[in-house]
């Protein structure tokens, strides 16, 4: 240990004369001066190594011993610095600088990480973290982490919870995707199931409330299935009314149901002819430092397709605030051309059957069957798909009032 430390702050070799030498080695003893690597070369000289620290005050000591020192050479860390600083002081000042520059801008954030989400982008939370400060070349010290949290929360009405945590550089954004709850009416507000949709009733039953139809009834859409006012029977023989009980309908009532969903598209469209000239054009994102290659160039044509694409620079496989973007410009000219007739109604029939499983998702349904008719008139290709179906064709409609009896006669 102490042979590193030695090393570590340098130590120097001399080589000691005079005509009592052992008196500097006592006086060295007594003034607790340490030294080692001691070697005899004769009866009035010698040589031992010493601690640069040590210099000074042995000097003193041989002058009292009446000895010459002669230096013999330097060794250790220390004295290494010092001859690169005298000889090399441009490197040491250099790198000086970059010790500095790492030292400063450690201190901004780098890289803006979003862990968590699953349906909500991340690009749409960094673009709110980007509103209230929290962005790469922002001051790190001056983020308040839980007021910038919840400031961009505010804004993000998706999310339940946000969290910001920043490791130096790298600032790390935990989120939770907040539940979406079905609306619920409160109990005592006054309902009535009312039909969504035309179909034939499977089966209805009735929770809270009186039902309407009974199973094989042809509904309309519209039409209250099951009502939440309620007749209240008079004992036998009574001949006071004792009025209507209103209350919160519910109940599940399936249907068969036959849904009609049309599409159409023109069959002639302008189709876009490249010419093949493509130009491009680069740009890079370094921080908040924007440098356009392109800033002064100028695109030939008036119609072209601008295409953008931007990639982010990834060292041992983390982010690093440099983007380069790369822009491709493609003209063209526009020409009347016909439509695919198969392709238009490949197309229409898918985007009909997205459609039907749209409805189906609303009414917990399940399609039974499908058919498509096609026709063509007017230069216009037109699709339309009849689909057989079960579903749940229910939904609550608030009715004005209160929950509760009313007496007789009362509206």
């Amino acid at each position: 240990m102490k042979k590193l430390i030695n090393l570590l702050l340098g130590y120097v070799e001399l080589q000691v004369t005079g005509a009592f030498p052992e008196r500097l080695l006592n006086l060295c003893a007594q003034n607790r001066l340490q030294f080692w690597k001691l070697c005899w070369l004769d009866e009035t000289s010698f040589t031992f190594r010493i601690s640069l620290r040590d210099r000074g005050r042995l000097e003193e000591l041989a002058r009292r011993a009446m000895c010459e020192l002669d230096e013999r050479g330097r060794r250790g860390a220390v004295v290494t610095a010092g001859r690169l600083v005298e000889r090399r002081w441009g490197f040491v000042a250099g790198l000086a600088l970059c010790f500095l520059a790492v030292s400063f801008l450690s201190r901004f954030l780098l890289v803006v990480e979003v862990t968590g989400n699953e349906t909500v982008p991340a690009a749409v939370i960094l673009s709110q973290l980007q509103r209230v400060g929290v962005r790469p070349g922002a001051y790190g010290p001056a983020i308040q982490e839980k007021e910038a949290a919840n400031a961009a929360l505010l804004g993000l009405p998706e999310l339940s919870y946000l969290a910001i945590n920043i490791y130096g550089t790298r600032a790390e954004v935990v989120v939770r995707e907040a539940e979406k709850k079905p609306q619920v009416l409160e109990e005592n507000v006054p309902t009535d199931i009312v039909s969504r949709t035309d179909g034939m009733i499977e089966d209805i039953h009735a929770e809270a409330g009186r039902a309407l139809f009974q199973d094989g009834d042809i509904v309309a859409k519209g039409e209250v299935l099951i009502t939440g006012e309620l007749d209240l029977k008079e004992p036998e023989g009574s001949t006071v009314d004792l009025g209507r009980l209103v209350v919160h309908a519910s109940g599940q009532v399936t249907a068969r149901t036959w849904r009609i969903l049309e599409e159409t598209i023109p069959l002639s469209a302008q189709v876009k002819e490249y010419s093949g000239e493509d130009q491009t054009r680069h740009g890079i994102k370094i921080l908040w430092f924007d440098l356009d290659f392109f800033e002064n160039s100028s695109i030939s044509g008036e119609r072209y397709d601008k295409i953008t694409r931007t990639e982010q620079l990834r060292l041992f496989d983390r982010p690093w605030p440099v983007w380069l973007t790369t822009e491709t410009a493609r003209p063209y000219t526009l020409s009347e051309g016909a439509v695919d007739r198969e392709e238009a109604e490949a197309r229409l029939e898918r985007v009909l059957l997205f459609r039907l499983e749209k409805l189906m998702e609303a009414g917990r349904g399940e399609v039974l069957r499908t058919d498509f008719a096609v026709r063509e008139e007017g230069g216009r290709l037109t699709v339309t798909l009849l689909a057989e179906c079960r579903e749940e064709i229910g939904r609550t409609v608030e009715r004005p009032g209160e929950t509760g009896r009313r007496p007789g006669g009362a509206e």
